[in-house]
């Protein structure tokens, strides 16, 4: 009996052992499945810029992460899951997209952390933070995390290696950037004010014992200064009530409490700057940046004084505190008789993103770069203008950074950089884009491209459109691209053969969108032709499409009256 009960005892074992090792094969088959069909996809930029190709993969992985066990392929899964979303997001250019591909990275380091992937979901949601979201803070914690909550996995020298940077060129993050919870109270404190001087701006870092609401205002005049008032917050007792910074744009901190329930920091100011206010947590702070005025933001504001003198009331609107908070990011007005005093030229594509790709392998990313470097040259030289480049290397940038970058510095001007590209080899020529409504198929194929989107995403971008055209500068865009388009068949014809004129064309490319100057993107030639592939390469023909650049800005120039007097 003994006997007979050893033998049905060790059967049971060797059937749960066939069961579980068969459930296994089965769900390493699955997984080996799902991530050929996620190499497929990869493998095809047509079926990329399908939506509905990333979410059958993105549901298969699903099903597949809830249906097994820890240890069966199950951290592989979600990392692949979390890659998924990363990929759709650059493909749909949504945030929604990138913030589901940070929360799967999280979740994965949270629940596997001695998994060998989490420190790679890491440092991947830290990409995205920075690509998508600028967000230097949520940045520094995630490269934290790999080098403090992690087992030593093969990216701590890379995490560690960022940190070291991300210390260096922001010192606000060099502090601890997670502190333990400290437990709820009624009222915050502000603990610390840390400053730290450039020639170009001031910092100034109000450290907080947790989150608070803040109120910052602006008073100009003979004794300009910027306050902040912190809601429900408290004074620290080694807080002092004067702070000299003499540093030629802040003299000087005053901290104190207003009444029982708020702080007030002032800024005293040297000279009338530009600011911005801004919320960082993990730790809770406030920071503001304070800058030197640039000399036509300086001329602006002498002008507007003389006008307000003899006009009090105007002169008190002016001088008067604001009723709301300024926007957190300052955006300089164009004042129409200002002049083009600097222009932002955007070399299209780069870094990970290599643009449209010619038969023999010429890069549309490594193009662009080169012709806008010629034409920041020519620029200054025919124009005497300041000119700043969006990437001035081989970097990866998120489309809506470049105009938000363009915005940020007050440019007068935008032009976006790029080459062509189509299934048809034989399809040649030049063309110039502004931002509107696509009015046919092909340049909504462009817009697709650009925007390494779908068609149908460009219809529902242009949906949007509608709501942005009281803003958005249509008229004198389209006679900058009319401009520029002249000049450069103009200048090229002579001097290249089969120079084809295709034309100021219309569409809703991301590069453009939100730009609050005049904005045009120029394609310089097809990549995809092997004749101007060939011209691409060549510096000759790259210094003339940026001399004819210059040429159409300068007869658009003439044309609004809007050149710089010097």
């Amino acid at each position: 009996m003994k006997y007979l009960r050893n033998q049905i005892l060790l059967l049971s074992v060797l059937l749960l052992f066939s069961v579980t090792s068969l459930w296994a094969a089965t769900n390493e088959r699955s997984y080996k499945q799902i991530r050929e069909s996620y190499i497929a996809l990869l493998g095809s930029s047509q079926a990329q810029r399908q939506r509905h190709n990333w979410l059958k993969v993105i549901a298969r992985l699903e099903t597949f992460s809830a249906s097994v066990q820890a240890g069966s392929r199950k951290d592989d899964a979600e990392f692949l899951l979390g890659r998924t979303w990363q990929g759709l997001s650059r493909a749909s250019g949504r945030s929604d997209d990138a913030r589901k591909a940070i929360r799967v990275y999280e979740a994965l380091a949270k629940k596997f952390p001695g998994s060998n992937l989490a420190d790679d979901a890491l440092i991947f949601a830290a990409e995205i933070a920075l690509e998508t979201f600028s967000d230097q803070s949520a940045v520094y914690n995630y490269y934290l995390q790999v080098t403090t909550d992690l087992p030593p996995g093969d990216m701590l020298a890379e995490a560690q290696s960022r940190l070291k940077r991300l210390a260096t060129v922001s010192p606000t993050l060099s502090a601890p950037a997670r502190q333990a919870k400290q437990p709820a109270a009624k009222s915050g404190q502000l603990t610390k004010i840390r400053i730290w001087s450039s020639p170009e701006y001031t910092r100034i870092v109000l450290d907080l014992s947790s989150r608070v609401d803040f109120d910052p205002h602006q008073l100009k005049g003979e004794e300009p200064r910027i306050y902040v008032d912190l809601r429900e917050t408290q004074l620290s007792r080694n807080i002092r009530e004067k702070q000299q910074v003499k540093d030629g744009i802040v003299s000087q901190i005053r901290s104190s409490n207003l009444d029982h329930s708020r702080v007030r920091v002032v800024l005293d100011l040297t000279t009338e700057g530009e600011y911005q206010a801004f919320r960082l947590e993990n730790p809770d702070r406030v920071v503001i940046d304070v800058r030197k005025p640039t000399d036509s933001s300086r001329k602006t504001a002498e002008a507007k004084s003389r006008s307000a003198a003899g006009q009090d009331s105007i002169a008190g609107i002016l001088n008067e505190v604001p009723k709301s908070s300024p926007p957190l990011l300052h955006v300089p007005q164009h004042n129409e008789s200002d002049g083009i005093n600097l222009i932002v030229v955007d070399a299209g594509h780069g870094g990970k993103d290599p643009g449209a790709v010619g038969h023999n392998n010429t890069r549309e990313k490594d193009v662009t770069l080169q012709m806008a470097r010629k034409l920041a040259v020519a620029l200054r030289k025919g124009l005497g203008c300041k000119v700043l480049l969006t990437r001035s290397d081989d970097r990866f940038l998120p489309l809506k950074s470049r105009t938000a970058y363009a915005n940020k510095v007050g440019a007068d001007l935008f032009i976006s950089l790029h080459a062509n590209a189509s299934t048809n080899r034989k399809a040649y020529g030049l063309e110039t884009y502004y931002l509107n409504l696509s009015k046919n198929n092909q340049a909504a194929e462009v817009a697709a491209r650009e925007n390494g989107t779908s068609l149908e995403e460009v219809s529902n971008l242009e949906a949007i459109l509608f709501d942005l055209m009281a803003n958005a500068k249509i008229n004198e865009s389209s006679r900058l691209a009319a401009e520029i388009q002249q000049a450069m068949v103009r200048h090229l014809k002579p001097r290249f053969s089969r120079i084809k004129d295709l034309g100021v064309r219309q569409g809703p490319f991301h590069v453009l969108l939100g730009a609050t100057m005049p904005s045009v993107l120029v394609e310089a030639a097809f990549i995809s032709n092997r004749r101007e592939e060939k011209r691409l390469k060549t510096g000759i023909y790259q210094e003339k499409v940026a001399q004819a650049i210059v040429r159409g800005i300068k007869q658009y120039s003439a044309t609004v009256e809007r050149v710089a007097r010097k």
